[in-house]
């Protein structure tokens, strides 16, 4: 399996499939590469497709050390930096696409040639002078610290609420496999990241973004609004914004052949 490793020694898993445009993609909090299978499947026949699993994420390593946005977008640049690829559209969905702002944030738009937002905020945390962030608006940092109190006590009592709040049309069965599936994450590792989220604020960072910009929101997220994807494509210059209808947080999954196909023509436009 192929790893490379990084400049304080952490060990990244990635794959390579196809040849072309390359494409990154970056999947989100408590998610893995696997999440863009279907994407790496289809994709792959007409371009460079590359996933990867975070530090802290799948099989790459899960250290204690580097576990903030910082260093995620570092891991980001030194990947691209190894696989001698250039050119670059990186694609960001959730916690992704922050380490997309963050990577902008530290080195530019050094070796990119596009980006893609998919259903993230520049800012999660809500306050007197913002609130466009997480659960439309109604989240503050007093809730954030109130569910890193669950998480440090019991990892799986927070998953399972913030699997229904995004996801709500789950049966038992779907959560059941979707709690298995979170199970497989280190607890230390995913409070760590909300606490590196919920600290961040982007919106000073997307008018850095000066390359076409994909912004993709779900209809139904339960996450962030269309406003709040309007607001960043009012300030990335040459942007655009698709909804996907009847979708949520998770429409990668719940409407892959649209997501191909966005991707697809925004890539090859």
């Amino acid at each position: 399996m192929p790893f490379f490793n990084t400049s304080d020694e952490v060990n990244i898993y990635y794959e390579i499939t196809g040849e072309g445009i390359p494409i990154v993609f970056i999947h989100g909090w408590t998610e893995d590469h696997n999440s863009f299978r279907i994407q790496q499947k289809k994709l792959s026949k007409e371009f460079k497709v590359i996933t990867y699993d975070l530090r802290g994420h799948g099989i790459s390593d899960r250290p204690e050390k580097g576990l903030t946005l910082d260093r995620f977008a570092l891991d980001l640049k030194e990947l691209i930096d190894y696989l001698d690829i250039d050119k670059v559209v990186l694609v960001g969905w959730s916690m992704g696409a922050s380490v997309i702002f963050e990577y902008v944030n530290h080195f530019g738009l050094h070796k990119l040639s596009k980006t893609c937002i998919v259903d993230m905020g520049p800012k999660a945390i809500n306050g007197n002078d913002w609130n466009l962030g997480l659960y439309h608006g109604k989240y503050t940092i007093e809730d954030s610290l109130k569910d890193l109190t669950i998480m440090c006590n019991n990892w799986m009592e927070f998953a399972e609420k913030f699997i229904k709040s995004i996801a709500p049309y789950l049966d038992d069965r779907q959560l059941k496999i979707s709690l298995d599936k979170i199970a497989r994450n280190t607890p230390h590792i995913m409070y760590s990241m909300w606490i590196s989220i919920s600290i961040k604020d982007y919106r000073d960072v997307l008018e850095k973004i000066s390359i076409p910009t994909l912004i993709i929101y779900g209809e139904k997220s339960t996450l962030y609004s269309v406003d709040t994807a309007e607001y960043m494509s009012s300030r990335i210059t040459n942007s655009e914004v698709i909804i996907f209808e009847n979708c949520t947080h998770l429409l990668v999954m719940e409407n892959p052949i649209k997501f191909n196909k966005v991707i697809k023509e925004f890539v090859e436009n």
